[in-house]
């Protein structure tokens, strides 16, 4: 009982500390804040590949010296959202269709098994619990035809909350990655109203897989979802350079 007992009071901690559905923490060092607010200029698309960042530019529109852009820089840098050129300073990464593809095929491999991880989690039920909220919020989104940029991001934010939640460090660093530098084509792929409400309709499977305890069924979930914005982010790709659509691939 007792033991029981303390699982219900670490399980409560931790929905406290890591909800899906709290607002991220504000970073408190000024190379953060800059950090994060040129990390999400990049997702949202504000920033495109190819396009310098300058520091003066940036150090001008914060108030603040090179040196604290510098450092915000690097940090993105670290996440592979930007490159660092000698001489010719900072400038948003720029992926080629076959980086995207690569880039998703490990990402396919890895939220299988996040999934997986999700079946077996002591605190499933809070976890279930969080993402049924979650989950309904996207598909009142996804009903909304005019709601595109709200859905990508309540689907990145659910993605970077499940990626918080993992126990395995190696997994959750490599994950958390991913979903920072997949986050901008994750939001090309969505761009399209009915690509959202299929999006939607996964993210209501894998929950009930997890929900169930069915593993197996949570990966294959997982991974379906992952090739279908795969696929959608490419199709995109290839529009904006004028090429042909790859045909979609259809849901088992």
């Amino acid at each position: 009982m007792a033991s029981t007992t303390a699982q219900v009071t670490e399980c409560m901690e931790l929905m406290t500390s890591n909800s899906l559905n709290r607002p991220a923490p504000t970073a408190q060092k000024i190379p953060d804040r800059i950090a994060e607010v040129l990390r999400e200029r990049v997702i949202d698309g504000s920033y495109t590949p190819g396009q310098r960042l300058i520091e003066a530019v940036i150090a001008a529109e914060f108030g603040v010296s090179h040196g604290p852009v510098r450092d915000a820089l690097r940090l993105l840098e670290q996440s592979g959202l930007v490159t660092i050129l000698p001489y010719r300073g900072a400038q948003v990464t720029e992926l080629s269709a076959e980086d995207v593809k690569q880039m998703y095929e490990v990402r396919e491999a890895l939220v299988g098994l996040r999934a997986r991880q999700a079946t077996r989690d002591p605190c499933r039920s809070a976890l279930v619990a969080e993402m049924d909220a979650a989950v309904a919020e996207l598909e009142r989104l996804a009903a909304n035809p005019d709601a595109g940029k709200a859905y990508a991001d309540k689907a990145i934010a659910l993605n970077r909350a499940l990626n918080d939640r993992i126990g395995n460090p190696w997994l959750r660093t490599t994950l958390q990655s991913l979903t920072l530098q997949t986050a901008r084509y994750t939001r090309l792929g969505l761009s399209d109203a009915q690509r959202r409400v299929e999006s939607a309709q996964y993210w209501r499977a894998l929950l009930e897989a997890i929900r169930a305890g069915q593993e197996e069924q949570a990966e294959r979930i997982a991974r379906e979802n992952s090739r279908l914005r795969r696929d959608l982010a490419l199709q995109a790709l290839q529009t904006q350079a004028g090429a042909q659509p790859v045909p979609r691939r259809r849901r088992a």
